[in-house]
């Protein structure tokens, strides 16, 4: 065959696909072209007929009984949009379970194209969302399981997370936790906003507690999962949490708190991130007041009459890392810390112990610290220590690294200054004022 002839064929070839793909696209523009003609001046103006089927429609959808008590239409640029009201969705024994009084639908032509329901934009307002966790653990809204997949019989959480944009205005939450005996607890004045892209879910809340319990509450979440049971036993991604006056003590109805705290008030944002449930790094600017908790079972209380600064917590390879930022305190019996930049990190997690370890400060007062021993979880062989010897004065730059068990490290190192070091066996130590330079030793 000539390579005139193989020209000429592939000219031919190019010349139906380009033919093709022009009468694919003019056929797609005139069948959407009539779509919108015909719900324009068809089926839109006449919307009332339809009600019932698009109330089956939506059951089917969300696998969930929903009734419609009124619906109307408009266009939101190409996109159709209705106007429902009263909708009603009914639990599994055909009861009216959630009420809303107002949706505003906006409709995505991605229904057309996968044959199913989906929205481009949900409104959703002024509604009463009834929350309950049973003595089983499962938590419901209105009667809706939200923790049951598909093969359970429920895929409204499914769809939910399905949908693009979705928004709840000015919703009233009554949280009821039955296996905490906690009395119910209303958040008022409710902002939700879900945008939904696969199985990445980001969400802002804000929602208004009793006075006496908080401040305005701002919750934002960028969390990855295919349903609610699994956002709920899978936790991964990142949270966002801010309060600008919160009441610490009294949200212990409803909250389980690692330690025991009989009062406290204060303010607090905290970046959290997960991954497969497992915390990897946690974030908190804390000001707190008038704190009194118990750190043990067996400490004496510990009393704050002020406590701030940043405080971050990280995963890292066989172990964790801790750090403050202007951490400073004051206790009830005046005792004072001044802020204090410190970090330490632990690692090699083994049966004996971390085997290495790292501590950094830029400037640390020993004295309240000491003072303070008896009252933290500390080891009990190194309060023992720090009762017996009562270190005081001042260390800076302080860098402390050890490996080994502690608190018998095969081997550590210390670098740094310090001033009027002190312990209280040997009495003070005058040839530590001022004193700057390294200790090695095993």
């Amino acid at each position: 065959m000539s390579i005139a002839a193989v020209r000429s064929g592939i000219h031919v070839s190019s010349l139906w696909v380009y033919r093709l793909l022009t009468w694919s696209v003019l056929v797609a523009g005139f069948a959407f072209a009539a779509t919108v003609l015909v719900l324009r001046y068809w089926i839109l103006p006449d919307i009332g007929a339809y009600r019932d089927d698009i109330a089956q429609t939506l059951s089917r959808a969300v696998q969930q009984q929903i009734t419609i008590g009124g619906i109307a239409a408009n266009w939101d640029g190409l996109r159709p949009q209705l106007a429902l009201t009263q909708v009603v969705v009914h639990d599994a024994a055909g009861r009216p379970a959630l009420e809303l009084p107002r949706v505003d639908a906006t409709l995505s032509w991605r229904s057309a194209a996968r044959l199913q329901v989906n929205f481009h934009s949900l409104d959703i307002h002024r509604p009463v969302l009834t929350v309950r966790r049973d003595a089983s653990g499962t938590i419901t809204v209105a009667g809706i399981a939200m923790n049951v997949d598909d093969s359970g019989g429920g895929g409204f959480s499914r769809w939910i997370l399905g949908q693009r944009d979705i928004e709840i205005h000015d919703a009233r939450l009554i949280w009821s936790d039955e296996p905490r005996g906690a009395p119910t607890l209303e958040l008022d004045k409710l902002q939700l906003r879900i945008v939904n892209s696969g199985d990445r879910h980001r969400l802002a809340l804000r929602a208004v507690p009793p006075a006496a319990l908080a401040s305005p509450v701002d919750l934002r979440a960028d969390l990855r999962g295919e349903d609610f049971q699994s956002l709920a036993t899978l936790l991964t991604g990142q949270l966002f949490l801010q309060v600008d006056h919160v009441d610490i003590a009294a949200w212990r109805q409803w909250l389980e708190f690692p330690v025991h705290l009989q009062q406290g008030t204060g303010a607090l944002r905290a970046w959290f991130t997960f991954d497969r449930n497992v915390p990897d790094s946690v974030i908190a600017d804390l000001q707190l007041r008038e704190v009194r908790t118990r750190l043990g079972a067996n400490l004496p209380e510990l009393d704050m009459a002020q406590l701030g600064g940043r405080f971050s917590w990280k995963r890292v390879a066989d172990g964790f890392e801790v750090a403050t930022r202007k951490l400073a305190f004051t206790t009830g019996d005046r005792l004072t810390l001044p802020a204090v930049d410190m970090t330490l990190r632990l690692e090699a997690a083994g049966a004996a112990g971390y085997q290495r370890g790292e501590l950094q400060a830029n400037a640390l007062e020993l004295a309240p610290l000491v003072r303070l021993a008896d009252r933290l979880p500390l080891d009990e062989s190194l309060r023992k220590s720090l009762v017996a010897h009562a270190p005081g004065g001042a260390v800076y730059d302080l860098s402390l690294r050890w490996a080994g068990a502690w608190p018998r490290p095969a081997t550590y190192a210390v670098r740094g200054r310090f001033n009027e070091l002190s312990v209280k066996q040997q009495g003070a130590m005058p040839g530590f004022s001022g004193f700057s330079g390294n200790i090695d030793g095993t």
